[in-house]
């Protein structure tokens, strides 16, 4: 999987990183230009890869809401919605969720996403998403031997 640390929504956002969001209590990510060879709407689908390191047990869910603007800078307003969908559990850790493309409904450059949590009372793991070259929900979405976390591939035993 190739990543452009410039299309990484979360990066390993744990309920303790302020600044990144959390698995436990919600995440705002920072706005992510669609530039170059990724103009919504005018292009194929645009694959976006979500994954839970934690995963999630029965009862417990997230809700992911992408949002986007128009402008050619950084957006300072909150922008406007473009989707939304409620993942619930189980969900086994490293587990893709949520969107394999971004939405048809986005049409505007800059995306923003956001998550907030309901009955998560774990707090192991933490949410990786990014916008990514290829679409890799058939060949890793049963994978639990490979969780990314912070850019980082990192392989677990299994029995």
């Amino acid at each position: 999987m190739i990543i452009d640390s410039n299309l990484v929504f979360f990066d390993g956002a744990t309920k303790d990183d302020e600044t990144g969001g959390g698995q436990v209590s919600s995440g705002v990510s920072d706005w992510v230009p669609l530039t170059g060879f990724l103009n919504p709407g005018q292009v194929g689908p645009i694959p976006i890869h979500i994954c839970l390191s934690g995963g999630l047990e029965d009862g417990e869910s997230l809700t992911f809401t992408l949002k986007m603007a128009d402008g050619k800078e950084k957006p300072t307003e909150d922008g406007e919605e473009a989707g939304s969908m409620e993942v619930k559990g189980p969900v086994k850790a490293g587990g893709t969720v949520a969107w394999r493309f971004i939405p048809r409904g986005v049409t505007k450059p800059w995306l923003k996403l956001e998550f907030d949590a309901a009955n998560v009372d774990s707090s192991e793991g933490s949410v990786f998403a990014a916008i990514v070259r290829e679409d890799l929900t058939g060949s890793y979405q049963d994978n639990t031997d490979l969780l990314i976390d912070k850019g980082k591939p990192q392989y677990q035993a299994t029995a």
